[in-house]
């Protein structure tokens, strides 16, 4: 996994580097909530959750602190977050990076929600091993009757599911400003982590869901994401002002 600036700088993770952590990047002071290796509540794929000193957490602290500052120096952004996952063709790489990156923020920054807004390919649920019976879908097409945010196993972290995708629910995720659409749901006060995914008939309006996000992240997958989907999305997130702390390349 190596995070690229969209300018074309040097890889962000240098592998054959090491720096001591700065303040955004290291675990937050007086320990962390961490799970037993035995705890079967989280898929094992979530290496967060029970090894700090993991180096792919590592690597994931770096894609936090790239999202924080680039939110920051944007837009000023403080307190709580607005940032994104965009997957485009990313594969399991993405949204291992999402849930991980979720359980990261929960344990630096406090209370957070990440969000499965790839309704057509669920994929959190399984990760944090919670149900997905009703989520996204069903919140945004007025037919949930609660809430749907579930309490996970990792201290301080929610989900909301992606939902079911029946009668082109997955349509609706399209419509408008997901940050819009959240500050109408009465949420509890926490950071927002939403994970988005190209739809299979691509050309997803990425920018016009993403309005509002302090910072996104793009995930490729070398060799098999086409440069001109990665220079097309890039492109409507500019138009929307979105601001983009990197590209991860799997």
């Amino acid at each position: 996994m190596r995070l690229r600036s969209t300018a074309g700088a040097n890889p962000l993770f240098a592998e054959a580097t090491v720096h001591p952590a700065s303040d955004a990047e290291a675990p937050a002071q007086g320990g962390l909530a961490l799970l037993d290796r035995s705890d079967d509540r989280v898929d094992p794929l979530v290496t967060a959750a029970f090894d700090a000193d993991d180096p792919y957490v590592a690597k994931v602290r770096k894609v936090r602190a790239k999202l924080l500052a680039t939110a920051r120096e944007a837009s000023g952004a403080d307190g709580r977050l607005r940032l994104a996952i965009l997957s485009l063709q990313g594969g399991d790489e993405a949204s291992i990076l999402a849930a991980n990156l979720a359980t990261v923020m929960a344990q630096m920054d406090g209370p957070t929600i990440v969000v499965d807004a790839d309704i057509d390919r669920p994929s959190l649920d399984r990760l944090l091993r919670l149900p997905n019976r009703i989520g996204l879908a069903e919140q945004l097409g007025g037919m949930a009757l609660r809430l749907p945010v579930l309490q996970t196993a990792i201290d301080r972290l929610w989900l909301m599911p992606a939902g079911q995708a029946a009668g082109g629910a997955a349509t609706l995720v399209e419509k408008g400003s997901l940050a819009e659409a959240a500050e109408g749901w009465n949420l509890p006060d926490a950071n927002l982590l939403a994970f988005l995914a190209e739809r299979p008939r691509g050309g997803t309006a990425f920018g016009n869901m993403l309005e509002k996000f302090d910072a996104v992240v793009v995930v490729a997958r070398r060799g098999v994401t086409p440069v001109a989907e990665i220079r097309r999305v890039i492109d409507d997130l500019d138009r929307h002002r979105i601001p983009i702390a990197g590209s991860v390349v799997s």
